[in-house]
């Protein structure tokens, strides 16, 4: 893994990277994630119970205690790639909408 710091899009949040390096070790998420049963029709499902934990795991690390944090949070790249996403922008995503 190589920082830059030459601009572009910047986040203060660069501690989610280790984050998610600690976790690919010891698998933390994946185990809390197995501990729920998720109930909701597959194919209306956006969002994993385990990208759901991940969310609401990182944002308490991170030191973004409150849910609603987690509205502006989703539109924050750095954090997109740390989870692994494939889009870190998520311009692909259908309930993209823009921070407000």
């Amino acid at each position: 893994m190589i920082g830059k710091f030459d601009g572009g899009a910047i986040s203060s949040d660069g501690g989610a990277l280790l984050l998610s390096e600690v976790d690919a070790t010891q698998h933390i998420v994946d185990q809390l994630a197995w501990l729920f049963v998720d109930h909701r029709k597959p194919d209306l499902i956006e969002h994993s119970v385990h990208e759901l934990i991940w969310q609401r795991v990182y944002g308490l690390v991170l030191g973004y205690e409150d849910l609603n944090d987690h509205d502006r949070l989703r539109f924050v790249p750095l954090l997109a790639a740390a989870v692994g996403k494939l889009d870190p922008t998520g311009q692909g995503s259908a309930s993209r909408t823009g921070p407000r």
